[in-house]
């Protein structure tokens, strides 16, 4: 698959990308879901210029990425050590 150039417009600004096809509508909703964020950011607290709301999206983005991260390490974890375990039982019992 030949990958497709697209424009996308985050924060008034246009940024060309190169990308496959299969992945052009996700892209596309990525982008608007940064938009629309960025517009109820800027309804809700005041900033000095869009720097200023984009950091905020990503910082909000990253705290909540964060948040959810060690959940699925956790669980995945506890479960490997489970199986190892369980091995074991088999191997000495």
């Amino acid at each position: 698959m030949e990958p497709i150039n697209i424009s996308l417009k985050i924060a008034d600004r246009d940024y060309p990308l190169r990308i496959k096809p299969i992945d052009e509508q996700k892209i596309k909703n990525a982008a608007a879901h940064i938009n629309q964020q960025l517009k109820e950011l800027m309804n809700k607290y005041d900033g000095k210029d869009m720097q200023d709301y984009m950091a905020m999206y990503l910082l909000i983005q990253m705290s909540d990425n964060h948040a959810t991260i060690p959940e699925v390490i956790d669980v995945d974890f506890i479960d490997s050590l489970s199986k190892i375990n369980a091995n074991l039982d088999k191997l000495l019992g």
